[in-house]
């Protein structure tokens, strides 16, 4: 439960909001220019942006400077968390969260349109004339950089960021609302533990203007663990300088031979997912990496046997079978998750008619506003989409499949402190094997690739970063109802410096000289999606059908076991989210973690496990600060290209 903290006073208060929203423009500016310009580790790949936790640790490392000059100048502890969530948001907007990958996508089919692959007849047709800019120069320019003496065509992308702007104005807001309506059931009634949180509530814990450094920061485990990353990370970044210090290597592939197959097995060494490990239950840790190596040899012995239903779909988790099995799975995970909310949601819903409110003050938000929030912004949304070619029907199977996946992965991020996300069926995927792509229609297939940058390549979105939001807040009782204009405020900030940024980079820079993947590999996926399905058309589908009914089934299986049977060693969770890519990827930091956990609990008990927490907590620490240290020197002398995590 979390602890309740003393008032703010009202110039505390606001000097915490101004100093949150003076960090919200520097993620709006600095995130941009580190993923676009310096090309290193990226600031805010994950749920957890090194970038935030770095601008935390220099507001912390300043606190004992103020305390010598004045106590009035140190940040208590709610003032902290309030700068700290403000950032925290404001990371979800600039890079891969939503700008940096749908500004390329809307002049991407303009620009690599050729003779070649028809796009000029098949796909730019039916595009509406209000969704993109239509000056082909500003196309053009956006990926080359402007000619010399030429201005930016602000002019040209004046009506399409205006008519995004209501599409995403909506997402947020059902966003937000959604999870409005479950902080309650999940913060106080399953008490889901947060994990990636762990570590800026430890680094502000019991923070005053007396005592302005946290328990944590004064313990020496915690810099032994700091320690032992950063002297990889800087030996690696050193490296890319110096080509005679040692590189070590921190990720291996190893493949192994099935029949006539083969099977994958990547050996990422990520010492932050070893910290959240550690934190998060020891059944859900070993169930993800259990069934992470599960998929890796389920999707070759499917093929080998027949069972496959084709290739591999962008962005999807192993085969269209283990895809739609996943995604069956993902289903049932939200629908028990509403079900076991369903007392709150009961209430929510009564008292928005204003039936029965009593209880529900120290809600973050009003009843009205969480729900009539959620069943507006999904409304916008679904005339919006209709609006831009995709017809009533499949613009509502579109968006249930969005947030049923957005829910999930949500859920694996709050629960299972998997930091980075993706779907394991995206939604474009799943609308078009449930109708039929004729359903769609040209205008609606053309539509689709306009979704991918917020619902397809969603290492990072909003969703988590507001559930993570409302777990800070709840330190902040005596304030719950100011966190809405807090976070309002973030995003905007966060929207209005990063879009002209990027835009800015892009036409002094060309936009193909910042990032192969943003300008080039991200539109072009997307619209050889869409080319693909209007070239040849894909019927409804009850064979996948049958995969997602197999993996609901899987999945209510395990969820009946989990909760009934005491000794059952396998967690739901990770049979719906493990097959995403990922965990894929991160299984064996996963492995690594939980082994630490489960030795440290089996011959230390609680007692050890607690004594321990500072070192892996430092792990987490250690790799954010050697980031971030890495990324400003390569933006001070001026190199690119020195990336040491992937995620």
């Amino acid at each position: 439960m979390p602890t309740t903290s003393p008032p703010l006073d009202g110039p505390r208060y606001t000097r915490a909001i101004v100093l949150g929203a003076l960090c919200a423009a520097l993620v709006s500016v600095a995130f941009p220019y580190a993923n676009l310009v310096v090309r290193g580790t990226r600031p805010a790949n994950t749920s957890l942006p090194f970038g935030a936790i770095a601008l935390l640790f220099l507001l912390i490392a300043c606190q004992p400077i103020a305390a010598r000059l004045s106590r009035r100048l140190v940040l208590v502890r709610q003032e902290l968390i309030i700068v700290f969530t403000m950032i925290l948001l404001a990371s979800s907007v600039p890079t891969w969260g939503l700008v940096g990958q749908l500004l390329p996508v809307l002049t991407g089919a303009q620009y690599y349109a050729s003779p070649e692959n028809r796009w000029g007849d098949t796909i730019l047709p039916y595009v509406p004339d209000w969704l993109v800019p239509q000056a082909p120069a500003a196309a053009r320019q956006f990926y080359e950089g402007l000619e010399r003496g030429a201005a930016l065509p602000w002019a040209a992308w004046a009506v399409p960021l205006a008519a995004w702007s209501v599409l995403v104005a909506a997402y947020f807001l059902t966003t937000i609302c959604f999870m409005l309506l479950l902080r309650r059931p999940w913060v106080e009634q399953e008490r889901l533990i947060y994990p990636l949180m762990r570590l800026p509530l430890a680094m502000t814990e019991q923070v005053t203007a007396a005592r302005p450094l946290a328990p944590l920061m004064r313990n020496a485990l915690l810099w032994l663990g700091v320690a032992a990353v950063l002297v990889p990370t800087c030996l690696n970044g050193l490296h890319h300088y110096v080509p005679t210090v040692p590189f070590l290597h921190l990720r291996h592939d190893y493949r192994a031979s099935l029949g006539q197959e083969t099977l994958l097995f990547r050996c990422w060494l990520n010492f932050a997912v070893v910290g959240f490990t550690y934190v998060v239950s020891t059944d859900l840790a070993f169930s993800l990496w259990f069934f992470a190596l599960f998929t890796v040899i389920q999707t070759p012995l499917m093929r080998l046997y027949g069972l496959g239903l084709g290739a591999k779909e962008i962005y999807c988790a192993g085969s269209p079978a283990v895809s739609n099995q996943a995604m069956g799975a993902m289903l049932l995970l939200v629908g028990t998750t509403l079900w076991t909310a369903r007392r709150h949601l009961t209430r929510m819903f009564r008292a928005a008619l204003g039936l029965d409110g009593s209880g529900l003050e120290a809600e973050p938000a009003s009843p009205p506003f969480a729900l009539w929030g959620a069943v507006g912004g999904t409304l916008v949304m679904l005339l919006w989409l209709h609006a831009a070619g995709l017809p009533l029907l499949p613009s509502a199977v579109f968006l249930f499949a969005m947030w049923v996946t957005f829910l999930a992965l949500t859920r694996a991020t709050v629960q299972g402190g998997v930091p980075v996300s993706r779907a394991a069926l995206i939604p474009q995927s799943f609308t078009v094997h449930a109708l039929g792509s004729r359903a769609l229609g040209a205008h609606g297939l053309t539509l689709l690739a306009y979704t991918f940058p917020w619902t397809a390549d969603i290492r990072v979105f909003l969703m988590p970063f507001f559930a993570h939001a409302l777990r800070l807040w709840d330190e902040l009782r005596p304030r719950p109802r100011a966190l809405l204009p807090a976070a309002a405020l973030a995003l905007l900030i966060a929207a209005l410096g990063s879009v002209p940024l990027t835009l800015y980079l892009a036409y002094h820079r060309g936009g193909v000289a910042l990032s192969s993947w943003l300008f080039r590999g991200n539109p072009l996926s997307a619209f050889r999606y869409t080319a693909n399905l209007l070239e040849h058309p894909a019927p409804a589908s009850l064979a996948r059908s049958g995969f997602l009914g197999l993996g609901a089934g899987v999945m209510w299986l395990l969820t009946m076991a989990h909760h009934n049977l005491a000794w059952w060693p396998f967690h739901p969770l990770g049979f719906a989210i493990a097959p995403t890519q990922p965990v894929q990827d991160l299984w064996f930091p996963i492995l690594i973690g939980w082994i630490f956990k489960a030795v440290t609990l089996r011959y230390g008990g609680f007692r050890l496990y607690h004594r321990l927490l500072p070192l892996f907590l430092g792990l987490i620490l250690g790799q954010c600060l050697g980031s971030a240290l890495w990324v400003a020197i390569d933006a001070l002398a001026g190199h690119t290209g020195n990336l040491i995590y992937v995620y």
